[in-house]
């Protein structure tokens, strides 16, 4: 299975923040500027989340998505955020988005889930899951009553997995702090056939490397701490047979994939 790391833009009122536990936010700037350095570092993915939409009824930010595609990035994007039906996907999808999250949706309309499945196809959503741990439980986490009442069940995942591409597991909590995922929480999950994406506190090469190494796990995704240093997703991995070959057609540094 390819592994990858995604980059997190996390917006809030059309400016990209930093998220500590998804109750505190600091501000970082244009979104379609972190877009643009996600896609000359060359990273596997990039994934937009306007948070609040949903709760407020707001429906898609279809102009941040467009302010973000206008700078034609190379890098493969999802969008999550108040998509309420087919049509909104499909728009969405018209506008340069790759593939679409779903969190909510799934939990209280997952009628609607499955027809936005059937109408741009199961291969272009992500259903996203956030979860805290609580008496040595892995319950799910609803951000919009901030509520956790029900225990996290892989075969309740594995029942729907027929709409949805991955599994992106969050780890609410820990979503802001270093090198702090739940790992123990992807062992749950061995005995079901879905993919995953770890989310919050998977910041480390030593913990995305024990991430990588189980075989479920397809992608991590990392957001406040890309934006604490230049490129550093490098210092995350080894280089692969791309890396290597961007180098040897471009010397030791290069503007990313707009360039080749």
């Amino acid at each position: 299975m390819l592994k990858r790391i995604i980059g997190v833009i996390t917006v809030k009122d059309n400016w990209a923040v930093q998220s500590i536990g998804f109750r505190k936010y600091l501000p970082l700037g244009r979104p379609e500027v972190l877009a643009e350095n996600y896609d000359r570092w060359q990273l596997d993915e990039i994934f937009v989340v306007d948070i609040g939409r949903t709760k407020l009824g707001l429906g898609p930010n279809f102009e941040l998505l467009e302010k973000i595609t206008s700078k034609k990035l190379m890098t493969p994007l999802c969008y999550m955020g108040g998509i309420r039906n087919s049509n909104d996907a499909l728009h969405l999808i018209s506008k340069g988005a790759d593939r679409v999250a779903l969190d909510s949706l799934f939990r209280k309309e997952p009628d609607m889930a499955y027809q936005i499945a059937d109408a741009i196809g199961r291969q272009a959503i992500i259903r996203v899951q956030p979860f805290i741990k609580k008496d040595n439980k892995f319950m799910c986490y609803d951000y919009n009553s901030r509520s956790s009442d029900s225990i996290l069940c892989p075969k309740y995942f594995a029942e729907s997995s027929l709409n949805f591409s991955e599994l992106m597991l969050v780890d609410v909590e820990n979503e802001g702090f270093m090198d702090s995922f739940s790992s123990d929480s992807v062992g749950i999950f061995n005995d079901c056939n879905l993919q995953l994406i770890c989310f919050g506190g998977a910041t480390s090469a030593e913990q995305i490397k024990y991430l990588f190494d189980e075989q479920n796990v397809s992608a991590v995704a990392i957001g406040n701490s890309l934006s604490y240093r230049e490129i550093p997703h490098k210092k995350l991995l080894p280089p692969r047979e791309v890396d290597i070959a961007r180098i040897t057609s471009f010397g030791e540094t290069t503007r990313g994939a707009n360039e080749w």
